[in-house]
């Protein structure tokens, strides 16, 4: 599968996209999403890579009972892979929007191919610019089964069928009709992770399952 470089997505009527992934370089492209526009809640998308925010360090939260043992083993905080989508919304509060991701790997040895979906919905959107939905693979994953080649991501509004943008980086939909082994369960949203509570007022709520 052939990789570029670049990428940027604007559109009226969408959502902002930033996605943050490891070795990988921004693509720019414009596309038009069927029934995305005004009256739908969301106003533009931009996907794109920033390779400092393409991993993120286990948070260390520290309080007294933490041991001081030196016979205990002291254990590194370790890099997670973070995929990151930044949106904008006009209307004064957007009910929900549900984030669909398709993220893909590949193991740098055997070359092995492997899809990890997953889905997180957000509840009472406030109008504003830059809210952050953010996704997790565990440092444990990336280290069985690779880096990340690719993500995309379709994202709903609550009673739409259609979704109101589609983005994916790089810039190649294949990965979306392509029959990869997947993995369910194994790409987390915030609250499963310890990042849960790391600057929650930047983040919008996560709708309970």
């Amino acid at each position: 599968m052939k990789m570029t470089t670049g990428f940027s997505v604007f559109f009226a009527g969408a959502l902002a996209f930033l996605v943050s992934i490891s070795q990988v370089s921004a693509q720019a492209r414009r596309v038009a999403v069927p029934g995305a526009g005004a009256g739908e809640g969301v106003t533009k998308v931009k996907l794109d890579i920033a390779g400092q925010n393409a991993k993120a360090k286990t948070p260390d939260f520290r309080n007294n009972n933490v041991s001081d043992n030196p016979s205990e083993p002291q254990v590194q905080a370790r890099d997670w892979a973070r995929i990151a989508v930044q949106y904008d919304t006009d209307a004064d509060w957007t009910d929900e929007l549900e984030f669909r991701y398709m993220v893909l790997v590949k193991n740098a040895k055997t070359g092995a191919f492997i899809m990890f979906p997953g889905a997180v919905s957000y509840i009472d959107i406030p109008k504003g610019k830059r809210h952050t939905s953010t996704v997790f693979l565990r440092p444990n994953t990336v280290e069985r089964y690779g880096n990340i080649e690719w993500a995309g991501v379709k994202i709903y509004i609550k009673g739409k069928d259609s979704p109101v943008a589609i983005a994916q980086m790089p810039d190649n939909p294949t990965p979306w009709t392509t029959s990869y082994p997947t993995k369910e369960g194994v790409l987390l949203n915030r609250d499963q992770t310890p990042f849960a509570l790391v600057a929650i007022d930047n983040y919008e709520t996560i709708k309970p399952k």
